[in-house]
């Protein structure tokens, strides 16, 4: 039905078959209507911009909400009629991405309820009386006033509200472990909304927009403990009207207040009747009604703190021989900072109070909960409380049972499956009762778990790589053998879990030695980052062992962490610091005489050269670099020559590349060499489809893809697909070189890299949107990504753009624009002799082109 807000018919989903469609629609709708900007729409219909701007995005997985798409129907001057039409059609897809969508998990995260929770009237009634509209609300108030605690007990109460799941997360933001950061909390949150953690951008707007878009239309408790201030937390505040954050925090987060109109709570300590009440629930009340003075007095000498109240209690309800009179003594009559701490210093009070508990314990499990004072991390698994126990930790039948008295004594508690972890108090504690130990027997067992850390990463790295361990570590005396992993999938799962526990194990040796474990341990994590596309760890991390290796002034050290901040350097793209990296690590192995760092740097030299575009001294540093090898087919050596036979494809010379990549092939399959055989079979794939073979090209393509979500590289995987692409674009199946665009564009769009130097993947995507049709997008994408390898100093991967921008000015009928890129790419095609010259010059001197005009 024709409506006045445009010319013709008002345009109808019709027989939108899935999402695209129907947004595509969506936006002929807002066009019909003159094409309001999304201010104007916002004012229209009461939505926020971000909120439309997604309703338009035709790569959502699902449509937008029926009320989003009715304000928007209504504000574009739709008829009832029309929107009737729009309401079937998108009830037709809903019930069809229901019916086809995997089973999603609602997280139900919460903590269980607080045992003996008692009093608090006040502030409960309060967070009932809280304004629904307001985003957040704020618990604050002192350490240990019991902030977390009412905050659980609340959203236990409020759970139905929000039947798409509860999220908690404890972001330190006071405690003795590292806060977790704003990005590193985003990464989190996302991936318990079922986000693949490959799928998590790096950048912090784009992970915020994200998980905003995630919850948009969805109803969602989020509950976020622990908060430094109203920056870490502000990115964490969900966007969508049916959701709600809880928050807590030892800062009054005014900022909250005034600019997002979050709502506060303020805790105090609890009154004289609730502390009695707390101890009762705890204690039992005849056990409290027995000795009224008594607890009163544990009370006053707990300053009615919940936290201080609840050990003191806990430790009390383990000792049934004891009487609240006998704690009270007992307190009174030790060192009086220790109740000045209860008071303005908490992790003291809770250290005298956890000290009742722990030495409740037997034996053994007391050895174990001291031992995890030397995890560097949060989190240690059976077989590292094995190592650390000096056992066997291959050795199946030993449980290590001291894990589950430390569970029952709620000492610990497991956060998923086979992963153990402490509260913040509990960690500093345990840390203080080891340094109580003997230095010898404390060194003893940190050795052990570093040396289990640093042999579990480099054997899962070498399986990931297929690389096997050649590092010389005589100087650590490293002790045990690493785990039996099972597969390439196994190592990748140990190194993720594991991956906080290294991190942080890196910043405790460079900071208290042995330092060399710090250089050691971010080398051997060098490969697992630069595939993940970490970069922010990539340079945390090789920062932090570049530091230890200056101070220890170890050449070898300073050469594995320039090696490593190379690699940072090529994920951001930045190839001139790169270089300069490569180039110091170069210096550094020369004068360690350091054989393997000399391999290391010459061949990410070589790497680097390539994606410069410098194909002559490219060929000119393999050539040397070959001289190193012996004859033998080395794991570096194979890669080498890899890249030469990368090269000779390049430079047209298909038939010799194809024997030097089947020769490399042959050579990495027999050793079983997984991640080798996949990137040669990528590069194998490229020379025979120069070769007019597609059929090769497309198996070894899609062998490699396999390997490749088996180790989830995301940089291989990044190959691969601009691979699958060109395939499919140049035997002219256009719909399926679209489908394998989609997320080699996500990739592009988080900032993943290419590994070969031999970036294809925006020249594919351009190559497919030219042969569909896609004119103005290719354009978009095209001259954005030229600007990017322009000033990256990308010459190969530019001028493979340039080419295809003038095809598809081409298409456009704007010769001289065509000419123009052409034009542009000729110098380094001449220079660099590539083959691609002749198409240009040949385009360039077509008659029938010259005499168009733009």
């Amino acid at each position: 039905m024709s409506s006045p807000g445009g010319p013709g018919p008002f345009p109808l989903p019709g027989d939108a078959h899935d999402v695209t469609e129907f947004v595509r629609s969506l936006r002929a709708v807002k066009v019909w209507a003159g094409d309001p900007s999304l201010q104007v729409l916002r004012r229209r219909t009461g939505v926020a911009t971000s909120t439309l701007s997604d309703a338009f995005n035709p790569h959502r997985r699902r449509p937008p909400s029926l009320d989003l798409v009715r304000q928007i129907l209504h504000a574009c001057g739709a008829h009832p009629s029309d929107v009737a039409e729009w309401e079937h059609v998108w009830r037709r897809l809903r019930e069809r991405a229901v019916a086809t969508d995997e089973p999603d998990v609602v997280p139900r995260q919460l903590p269980p309820d607080v045992f003996g929770f008692v009093g608090r009237t006040h502030a409960l009634a309060s967070l009932a009386q809280q304004p629904e509209q307001a985003p957040a609300t704020v618990i604050t108030g002192t350490a240990g006033v019991g902030k977390t605690a009412l905050a659980v007990h609340w959203a236990h109460r409020i759970a139905d509200r929000y039947p798409d799941g509860q999220l908690y997360l404890d972001l330190r933001g006071h405690a003795g472990d590292p806060t977790i950061s704003s990005s590193a909390a985003l990464s989190l949150l996302l991936q318990f909304l079922g986000v693949p953690s490959e799928r998590i951008p790096v950048d912090l707007q784009l992970q915020i927009g994200l998980y905003r878009s995630v919850l948009s239309e969805r109803r969602v408790l989020v509950v976020l403990d622990n908060v430094t201030n109203a920056a870490h937390v502000r990115p964490l505040l969900p966007s969508g009207p049916n959701c709600h954050a809880l928050i807590t925090s030892r800062d009054a987060l005014s900022g909250l207040v005034v600019r997002e109109g979050a709502a506060r709570i303020t805790l105090e300590t609890l009154p004289a009747p609730e502390s009695r009440e707390l101890l009762a629930a705890h204690l039992g009340a005849d056990r409290v009604a027995v000795e009224p003075d008594a607890a009163a007095a544990l009370a006053e000498l707990c300053a009615h703190l919940p936290l201080a109240l609840r050990i003191s209690a806990a430790n009390l309800a383990g000792r049934p021989s004891q009487t609240i009179a006998g704690v009270v003594r007992e307190l009174a009559s030790s060192d009086p900072l220790g109740r000045l701490h209860v008071v303005g210093d908490p992790e003291s009070a809770v250290a005298s109070a956890f000290d009742l508990s722990y030495r409740s314990l037997p034996e053994g499990a007391q050895h174990l909960f001291r031992l995890t004072g030397l995890v560097p991390g949060p989190e240690i698994d059976r077989e590292a409380a094995a190592v650390l126990l000096d056992r066997d930790p291959h050795d199946r039948s030993d449980p290590v049972p001291e894990l589950d008295e430390l569970l029952t004594a709620h000492l610990m508690f497991e956060p998923r499956p086979g992963r153990y972890r402490m509260h913040d108090l509990l960690s500093l504690f345990a840390r203080r009762q080891v340094g109580k130990d003997p230095s010898g027997q404390r060194d003893a067992a940190r050795h052990r778990l570093l040396s289990w850390y640093l042999l579990n990463t480099d054997q899962a790295a070498g399986l990931l790589f297929s690389s096997p361990v050649t590092e010389n570590y005589t100087e650590l005396e490293l002790v045990g053998r690493p785990r039996d992993f099972a597969s390439s999938a196994d190592a990748a799962a140990w190194l993720e879990a594991e991956l906080i526990n290294l991190t942080m194990a890196i910043t405790d040796t460079a900071e208290h030695g042995p330092a060399p474990f710090a250089w050691f341990l971010a080398s051997g994590l060098r490969g697992v980052l630069y595939a993940k596309a970490s970069v922010g760890q990539q340079l945390s991390v090789a920062q932090t062992a570049l530091r230890a290796a200056e101070a220890g002034q170890d050449a070898k050290g300073q050469a594995m962490s320039h090696l490593s901040l190379g690699l940072a350097a090529s994920s951001l793209s930045d190839l001139k610091t790169a270089s300069a990296e490569f180039e110091a690590s170069l210096q550094h192995s020369l004068r360690a005489g350091y054989l393997r760092g000399i391999e290391l740097a010459r061949g990410n030299l070589v790497n680097t050269s390539l994606r410069l575009g410098d194909i002559n001294a490219t060929q000119h540093h393999i050539a040397d670099l070959l001289l190193l090898f012996p004859a033998e087919m080395t794991p570096n050596k194979v890669l080498v020559l890899g890249n030469l036979a990368m090269i000779e494809t390049i430079r047209g010379d298909h038939a010799k590349a194809l024997l030097l990549a089947t020769e490399c092939l042959t050579a990495v399959e027999q050793a079983g060499a997984t991640r080798l055989i996949m990137v040669l079979k990528r590069g194998l794939a490229l020379a025979h489809l120069a070769l007019n073979d597609p059929v090769t090209a497309e198996k070894l393509l899609l062998e490699a893809h396999s390997i490749a979500t088996e180790v989830a590289s995301d940089i291989d995987t990044f190959d691969i697909l601009a691979g699958l692409v060109l395939v499919c674009v140049r035997t002219e199946r256009t719909q399926e070189a679209l489908v394998w665009t989609k997320p080699l564009l996500e990739l592009l769009d988080r900032g993943v890299p290419s590994y070969a130097g031999d970036d294809w993947a925006h020249a594919a995507v351009l190559e497919t949107y030219l042969a569909a049709g896609l004119l103005d997008e290719g354009l978009a994408i095209g001259e954005a990504a030229l600007k990017k390898y322009d000033n990256a100093g990308h010459q190969l991967t530019a001028v493979r753009v340039r080419m295809r921008l003038g095809q598809i000015h081409a298409a456009l009928g704007s010769a001289t624009t065509a000419r123009h890129y052409w034009g542009s790419a000729l110098p380094y095609l001449i220079e660099q002799k590539l083959p691609e010259r002749v198409v240009v010059e040949e385009l360039l001197n077509e008659e029938s082109f010259c005499g168009k005009n733009s």
